[in-house]
């Protein structure tokens, strides 16, 4: 017999509904990035940027998913039970981990086709044969260990993604109960040391290696900490959308759970700082050569604007508006703030990428936004998908009860 507990649980927890509107927001993006990626992609003067925005969409939409999916196991590892009501929603932005793994394979063409694209020197024969520096990582920087590696990670990635995923679902009919839930959480250690191995050397090989001279041992650690931020951002506004929605109920995720979600934003904000400040420092500190120029041409050349709007963007707005408990208890507020850390995110991605692409200063064009805007309407398209078909609280959580009557 059902309890009237059990009805209340279930009631909370909604049902599959698609959402027309992230449906046609995902279709324009798409068509967007489309018609604007076309023209770059066939012309000799835009291949190059184009290779350098798609490398910023990809790595944009593979650190949401991606990240979404650590929040997914760490709430695991923890045995955490405050955050059970926003859990599906973290999962709803990890499943489509797969699609990143998708757009890697263009990427991927375009190493091998590096002649047209011009996107990592150290895959031009030309210039590692006049270089005994890029001679001697060749064994690491290579186009065929580049894309094994890459093959390899996304394989790992994918892997846990379905098992976490799917062993969430597969609690939804009351079929799996809380054996799924220890056997998730007997594997989430694995993942964690799979994650920081894996994010630590996608984060050399996609992002450092663009340029090869230059190396800092804190990079991977910067990555994860963009991510981790990034994704906790969206996770916040894929929630704060579906309670302005009605989609989850305002008595599911309360202000109490919107209060722990600010203060992860507060202190993963400070954490992005941190380590962003610690390589800057002991880089400028230092003071070599083979590693100051990295900082000195972000810092020259209309470069320095963006590094002090990322500074404002990915800091000390988020810092200061965060500060307070009323502000992380507000949904609104909340919104508005992880929009801004998502625009960040981008901000931080060209501030990586783009001094490779545009030596002589940053420009803004359509060149580089088309890829950028395709994935991510992609993105969009599969989390309305997940959507439409599985409900946004995980209803068969054995502790989702608990989740519900949460207060701090």
């Amino acid at each position: 017999m059902t309890s009237a507990a059990d009805t209340k649980t279930t009631e909370l927890a909604g049902a599959p509904r698609p959402s027309a509107p992230l449906r046609l927001l995902s279709l324009g993006l798409v068509a967007a990035g489309v018609l604007l990626s076309l023209p770059a992609l066939f012309s000799d003067g835009g291949r190059a940027q184009f290779a350098h925005g798609y490398l910023m969409g990809f790595t944009f939409v593979w650190g949401i998913a991606l990240g979404s999916l650590f929040w997914v196991v760490l709430h695991h590892l923890t045995h955490a039970r405050w955050s059970v009501v926003v859990r599906r929603v973290m999962e709803m932005l990890a499943e489509p981990v797969w699609l990143a793994g998708l757009f890697f394979i263009p990427l991927a063409l375009m190493v091998v086709l590096n002649a047209r694209f011009h996107l990592y020197e150290w895959a031009d024969p030309g210039i590692v044969a006049g270089d005994a520096l890029l001679q001697g990582k060749r064994p690491y920087l290579n186009t065929p260990f580049f894309i094994l590696r890459g093959l390899v990670f996304f394989g790992l990635w994918i892997g846990f993604a379905r098992f976490f995923v799917r062993g969430s679902l597969s609690q939804d009919n009351g079929g799996a109960g809380a054996g799924a839930t220890l056997r998730m959480r007997s594997l989430s250690p694995a993942f964690m040391l799979v994650f920081a191995v894996t994010v630590t050397f996608a984060g050399i090989d996609w992002l450092m290696s663009l340029s090869p001279r230059w190396f800092s041992t804190i990079f991977g650690v910067y990555v994860f900490g963009g991510i981790i931020l990034t994704s906790l951002a969206a996770v916040t506004v894929a929630t704060v959308g579906l309670l302005r929605t009605g989609r989850i109920s305002a008595r599911a995720v309360t202000p109490d759970h919107l209060y722990n979600l600010g203060a992860f934003l507060f202190a993963f904000t400070i954490f992005w700082a941190y380590i962003a400040f610690s390589q800057y420092m002991l880089i400028w500190y230092g003071n070599m050569p083979e590693e100051s120029f990295y900082m000195v041409r972000r810092l020259e050349d209309g470069w320095l604007k963006i590094s002090l709007a990322l500074a404002a963007m990915r800091l000390f707005i988020p810092f200061f508006v965060l500060l307070s408990r009323r502000a992380k208890r507000n949904a609104t507020v909340l919104f508005w703030v992880s929009l801004l850390i998502l625009a960040g995110q981008l901000l931080d991605l060209y501030w990586l990428i783009m001094p490779e692409a545009l030596p002589g200063g940053p420009t803004f064009g359509w060149r580089g936004v088309g890829p950028v805007l395709l994935m991510a309407g992609a993105y969009v398209w599969c989390v309305s998908r997940f959507l439409g078909r599985h409900a946004p609280l995980a209803k068969g959580d054995p502790e989702l009860a608990e989740s519900l009557r949460f207060h701090l």
